[in-house]
């Protein structure tokens, strides 16, 4: 398993505040990564309640996302 990327968590939340719920390739398209290096930062987001999986590779971002988003934000 790759190191988890702060910079592909930031990206990965910021996307999600403005088009959750999004489709993890959706989410690949748009943050510069690879889909296996994507789809482990979203299981890492999910693991500390940043994101919720809604269904087939499909996330929304929960109020603890959103909080740790502009906790970076403010950094």
């Amino acid at each position: 398993m790759s190191e988890f990327s702060i910079q592909n968590g930031v990206e990965v939340l910021d996307l999600l505040v403005d088009e959750s719920p999004c489709h993890v390739m959706e989410l690949t398209n748009v943050v510069d990564g690879h889909p296996i290096t994507i789809d482990q930062t979203c299981a890492h987001l999910h693991s500390e309640g940043c994101i919720v999986p809604l269904g087939r590779g499909i996330y929304g971002i929960t109020d603890t996302g959103k909080q740790r988003l502009e906790t970076q934000r403010e950094s």
